[in-house]
């Protein structure tokens, strides 16, 4: 029994021992065949570096801002009685666009203007009496301060009734009316807002390193994301004497045509301004570096002999130096030389010496001036 037992036990060990032996031996030839056959070759898309000449240019974002921009609101309160103007019409300076009541006011008008005719014929007869020495010169001096009084509470009346019909300051486009006819206002409340739209005012910064870059009269393009594929020109108007503190930045204000007023307070918009002079560059798409905390560094592929009579295309790493950047496309100091054949996708699968094969079918953005229109 014990015999048997014993057999059985070593037959299923030969047995066991045979089918792993079996696995081990494919295993090993499939890893001679692997390292015959080298590493595996990697499916990368690639462009070549380009030697471009930019005009450099400071870039930067801002907003817009009327050039002349007020909310039309009443000095002295009182009732809405009428609205001489539609929400977003174009007025001109001077046009009325409130009336408040005033019917008080102007009654109350009308009896210190009779007060005053009073008082004038009062000052009149003391006056003649003066001349025939009947009165003292203190009645005509008491009679002449009645009737400035008179006519200074006059003029206030008047003020009050002007103040109660409001008119347009300059020259714009009104926004939407608060009020209603019959509304009661409150001194102080907004009714309209009334802005001057052409030109307008772009508020931006910059590095205090680009001070020297800067004068007034300085052109520079805008773009806003609302009106995609257009241009706005503007000119740099002034330049803050001043840097701030707590950014370190300098303030810019330009004016901006806005003949079509598209362009409205508020917007966030940015700016390019062109600088005199042109320097060459190597650009590669922004795709092709890879940023890290030891460095930037790209991907270049090279070729190298596969084995007899045969070429095969490999990577070499590089660290590399950056400069400025224009949309999709980046700058290269120092590390990469002109039509040099960089990696572009696919840098995530590579080490250095891997082997390769180029595929563009589906390549990354290497636009210089990207916009929403054309994407």
């Amino acid at each position: 029994m014990k015999i048997r037992m014993f057999l059985t036990i070593l037959g299923l060990a030969a047995a066991f021992g045979a089918i792993f032996g079996w696995k081990f031996w494919q295993d090993y030839q499939a890893a001679q065949v692997a390292m015959a056959q080298g590493p595996p070759v990697e499916t990368v898309s690639a462009t070549a570096a380009t030697a471009e000449v930019w005009q450099p240019r400071i870039e930067a974002v801002g907003s817009l801002r009327a050039v002349q921009g007020v909310d039309i609101a009443p000095e002295i309160a009182g009732k809405v009685e009428e609205i001489e103007f539609d929400s977003g019409a174009a007025v001109e300076a001077g046009d009325v666009l409130f009336r408040l009541e005033d019917a008080a006011d102007r009654a109350e008008v009308r009896e210190l203007e009779a007060d005053a005719r009073l008082a004038e014929i009062e000052l009149d007869r003391q006056r003649r009496l003066r001349e025939q020495g009947v009165n003292s010169q203190a009645d005509v001096d008491t009679a002449a301060s009645k009737l400035e009084q008179t006519e200074a509470r006059a003029d206030a009346a008047r003020a009050r009734v002007e103040k109660k019909t409001l008119r347009a300051p300059f020259d714009g486009r009104t926004g939407i009316i608060a009020p209603d006819i019959g509304e009661f206002v409150e001194a102080g409340s907004r009714l309209v807002t009334l802005q001057a739209l052409d030109p307008v005012f772009m508020d931006f910064s910059v590095p205090q390193q680009r001070l020297r870059d800067l004068r007034v009269g300085q052109t520079l393009d805008i773009r806003v994301d609302a009106v995609a594929g257009r241009e706005f020109p503007g000119e740099v108007r002034a330049i803050s004497p001043r840097i701030e503190e707590r950014t370190r930045n300098i303030n810019v204000r330009a004016e901006v045509d806005n003949i079509d007023e598209l362009l409205r307070p508020g917007m966030f918009v940015n700016a390019r301004l062109a600088l005199d002079e042109e320097v060459d560059v190597i650009t590669v798409p922004q795709t092709a570096i890879s940023f890290s905390p030891y460095g930037e560094t790209v991907f270049v592929v090279v070729e190298a002999e596969g084995g007899p009579g045969e070429a095969t295309q490999v990577v070499e790493q590089r660290f590399v130096e950056t400069g400025a950047r224009r949309g999709d496309q980046i700058a290269v100091d120092e590390g990469v030389e002109a039509g040099e054949t960089v990696v572009t996708s696919g840098q995530i699968k590579l080490r250095d010496g891997i082997r390769v094969e180029i595929n563009n079918e589906i390549e990354p953005d290497n636009d210089p001036d990207p916009q929403v229109g054309n994407i």
